[in-house]
């Protein structure tokens, strides 16, 4: 995700293309971080709901260390049904999901 840069909009691949199921619309990339971040941006539990989607169950694996160490993105989402207003997002997934 190396061209992908702090205020610019990305739109989602498919769920077919990418395995991953995030509402339509455009997002908003507000912030990338160099490892796992250290402190929340907009609310207290950003980071912990960021561990569980996304770290919980790879513990002890190689997948675990890479999106620990490596870039997380901090994406503003559309507006969408389940109420996800913002949400980190290892580049691992990222570069998945985003166009």
């Amino acid at each position: 995700m190396d061209n992908y840069k702090v205020g610019e909009f990305y739109t989602t691949k498919s769920y077919k293309e990418s395995g991953f199921n995030f509402p339509d619309g455009e997002y908003k990339l507000k912030i990338i971080r160099e490892g796992f971040p250290e402190s929340p941006v907009n609310h207290e539990d950003e980071l912990v709901i960021a561990e569980e989607q996304w770290l919980e169950g790879l513990e002890g694996s190689d997948q675990y260390k890479t999106d620990l160490d490596g870039n997380w993105y901090y994406f503003e989402f559309p507006i969408n049904d389940e109420g996800i207003d913002y949400m980190w997002v290892p580049e691992s997934v990222a570069v998945e999901v985003f166009e």
